[in-house]
């Protein structure tokens, strides 16, 4: 079970790095806000690379919380919700949708958008 978890652990550390060129491509700093414009401006590959790392970070976490025996956080609870039963290229077509019907907004951050436009309606 350990080994599997690295290689989880490593897996995301490496899917996550894969984003950084995209990241780099916009001028952005590492550790800043991924945002609209960047998130459009990144190939598919790239996008579906950080919604891979994302997804693992989920995954993990939601292992974590049922073998402590606890609740999961209240992000994996609603990414549940929202995305539970769809794959990555579909999330990726919901932003894209999104990030292409609010093109004013391209300043937002993806992760704001997942939560507010996304996770926390999927919760009601």
């Amino acid at each position: 079970m350990l080994v599997r978890f690295t290689k989880t652990i490593l897996a995301a550390a490496l899917v996550c790095t894969l984003c950084l060129p995209a990241a780099a491509a916009q001028n952005t700093a590492p550790g800043s806000e991924f945002t609209g414009t960047a998130w459009m401006g990144s190939t598919q590959n790239e996008r579906l690379a950080f919604l891979y790392g994302v997804s693992n970070v989920v995954a993990i976490e939601q292992l974590l919380a049922e073998k402590e025996g606890v609740n999961p956080s209240l992000f994996v609870r609603d990414w549940m919700k929202a995305f539970g039963n769809a794959n990555w290229a579909q999330i990726e077509k919901k932003l894209n949708d999104w990030y292409a019907a609010h093109p004013d907004q391209m300043s937002r951050g993806v992760f704001d958008v997942l939560w507010y436009e996304f996770m926390v309606p999927a919760s009601k």
